[in-house]
Protein backbone atom coordinates (compact mmCIF):
# COMPACT_ATOMS: atom_id res chain seq x y z
CA UNK A 1 0.00 0.00 0.00
CA UNK A 2 1.57 3.51 -1.20
CA UNK A 3 1.58 6.13 1.47
CA UNK A 4 -0.87 8.96 1.38
CA UNK A 5 0.51 12.25 0.90
CA UNK A 6 -0.37 15.66 1.85
CA UNK A 7 -2.72 17.34 1.20
CA UNK A 8 -4.82 13.69 0.80
CA UNK A 9 -2.80 12.94 4.48
CA UNK A 10 -1.47 15.14 7.67
CA UNK A 11 2.10 16.96 6.49
CA UNK A 12 5.30 15.50 7.42
CA UNK A 13 7.68 17.27 10.41
CA UNK A 14 10.57 16.78 11.39
CA UNK A 15 12.50 18.44 14.56
CA UNK A 16 16.25 20.27 14.54
CA UNK A 17 18.09 19.55 17.41
CA UNK A 18 20.47 22.55 18.79
CA UNK A 19 23.34 22.75 17.04
CA UNK A 20 24.94 21.25 14.32
CA UNK A 21 24.18 19.40 10.72
CA UNK A 22 20.68 18.15 10.40
CA UNK A 23 20.41 15.91 8.25
CA UNK A 24 16.81 16.08 7.08
CA UNK A 25 14.85 13.56 4.36
CA UNK A 26 11.59 15.33 2.49
CA UNK A 27 9.09 12.18 1.65
CA UNK A 28 6.18 14.70 1.41
CA UNK A 29 4.55 17.40 -0.51
CA UNK A 30 4.37 19.54 2.78
CA UNK A 31 7.40 19.37 6.07
CA UNK A 32 7.62 21.37 8.84
CA UNK A 33 10.68 21.64 10.49
CA UNK A 34 10.26 22.69 14.44
CA UNK A 35 13.67 24.52 15.76
CA UNK A 36 11.45 25.95 18.18
CA UNK A 37 10.26 23.02 20.33
CA UNK A 38 14.83 22.66 20.85
CA UNK A 39 15.98 26.49 21.03
CA UNK A 40 19.32 26.80 19.09
CA UNK A 41 22.62 26.64 21.18
CA UNK A 42 24.99 26.83 18.21
CA UNK A 43 24.74 27.24 14.49
CA UNK A 44 22.73 24.69 12.68
CA UNK A 45 22.95 23.75 8.79
CA UNK A 46 19.86 21.62 7.07
CA UNK A 47 20.70 19.39 4.59
CA UNK A 48 17.83 17.95 2.58
CA UNK A 49 17.66 14.51 0.86
CA UNK A 50 14.72 14.89 -1.59
CA UNK A 51 13.01 11.72 -2.14
CA UNK A 52 12.02 10.76 -5.40
CA UNK A 53 7.95 11.57 -4.90
CA UNK A 54 8.52 15.01 -4.22
CA UNK A 55 7.13 17.61 -7.37
CA UNK A 56 7.94 20.62 -8.12
CA UNK A 57 5.12 22.85 -6.10
CA UNK A 58 5.78 20.94 -2.63
CA UNK A 59 6.46 23.40 0.23
CA UNK A 60 8.61 23.14 3.02
CA UNK A 61 8.35 25.58 6.29
CA UNK A 62 10.75 25.86 9.20
CA UNK A 63 10.51 27.30 12.22
CA UNK A 64 13.82 28.23 14.39
CA UNK A 65 14.24 29.91 17.75
CA UNK A 66 17.81 30.95 19.06
CA UNK A 67 19.78 32.07 21.89
CA UNK A 68 21.37 34.51 21.09
CA UNK A 69 22.72 35.40 17.13
CA UNK A 70 23.07 31.95 16.30
CA UNK A 71 22.52 30.93 12.28
CA UNK A 72 20.27 28.93 10.48
CA UNK A 73 22.29 28.33 7.70
CA UNK A 74 20.12 26.18 4.85
CA UNK A 75 22.34 23.76 3.03
CA UNK A 76 22.29 20.78 0.46
CA UNK A 77 18.92 20.90 -0.64
CA UNK A 78 18.21 25.04 -0.88
CA UNK A 79 19.22 27.81 -2.65
CA UNK A 80 18.35 30.24 0.18
CA UNK A 81 20.46 33.14 2.37
CA UNK A 82 21.58 32.08 5.75
CA UNK A 83 19.17 33.21 9.00
CA UNK A 84 20.79 34.86 11.79
CA UNK A 85 18.69 34.70 14.71
CA UNK A 86 18.46 36.96 17.79
CA UNK A 87 17.99 36.33 21.55
CA UNK A 88 15.00 34.10 21.97
CA UNK A 89 13.84 35.15 18.67
CA UNK A 90 11.58 32.73 16.39
CA UNK A 91 12.08 33.19 12.59
CA UNK A 92 10.14 31.29 10.28
CA UNK A 93 10.80 30.87 6.89
CA UNK A 94 8.97 29.57 3.75
CA UNK A 95 9.92 27.55 0.66
CA UNK A 96 8.59 25.86 -2.67
CA UNK A 97 10.31 23.29 -4.43
CA UNK A 98 11.16 24.06 -8.40
CA UNK A 99 12.13 20.10 -9.50
CA UNK A 100 15.62 20.69 -7.88
CA UNK A 101 15.89 22.92 -4.95
CA UNK A 102 13.40 24.51 -2.13
CA UNK A 103 13.52 28.34 -3.03
CA UNK A 104 12.47 31.26 -0.52
CA UNK A 105 8.67 32.29 -0.91
CA UNK A 106 10.35 35.67 0.39
CA UNK A 107 12.32 36.98 3.37
CA UNK A 108 12.62 35.02 6.92
CA UNK A 109 9.77 36.80 9.44
CA UNK A 110 10.57 37.38 12.60
CA UNK A 111 7.09 36.14 14.84
CA UNK A 112 8.14 37.35 18.74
Amino acid sequence: MAEILWPWGAAATASLTATGTQAITIGDNLTIIDGVTTQATGNRTINLTIGSVIAAGALLFVKSKTNGTETTVFGTGFTAATITGESGKTYTQGFVYDGTTFKPLGGASKID
